[in-house]
């Protein structure tokens, strides 16, 4: 199963769909674009200076993270020259349908270049342009 980086918050932060989340991830191999390990942390750091999460308490999660990731419990696809140009492909496809950010396009490209079953997002744009393009979505 595909995850972006809206996912991955929620499996590691008790948020309040954090639950059914994991529910339907539990028993998945986990993929994500490499851009995961950096929007990853800077989600952990936006947590510790909003006073969402201390210090220490995201440093634990992100030892976790990072033993997932080594682990291969969550495989991170790196990026390449092509997925980049799929990406600005993909921006030109959806336009003016969807407004997609940079990053989501990145993700979708990923996705779209590796077999690994459902696309699992809470995001609302990327969930509109998959249902454009026709993808399959975890719920």
């Amino acid at each position: 199963m595909y995850i972006d980086t809206s996912i991955a918050v929620k499996l590691y932060f008790a948020e309040s769909d954090s639950e059914s989340c994991e529910m339907t991830a539990r028993g998945t191999t986990l993929v994500s674009s490499r851009l995961l390990y950096c929007e990853f942390r800077s989600a952990l750091f936006g947590k510790v200076f909003r006073g969402k999460l201390l210090a220490e308490s995201g440093m634990r999660v992100w030892e976790a993270f990072e033993l997932d990731v080594s682990s291969d419990k969550i495989r991170l696809v790196s990026l390449s020259d092509l997925l980049v140009q799929d990406a600005a492909d993909l921006l030109r496809d959806l336009h003016p349908h969807v407004p997609l950010r940079t990053l989501d396009a990145l993700h979708l490209a990923t996705f779209l270049s590796v077999d690994s079953g459902p696309l699992f997002t809470k995001d609302v744009r990327m969930r509109q342009a998959a249902t454009h393009l026709g993808l399959p979505l975890a719920d």
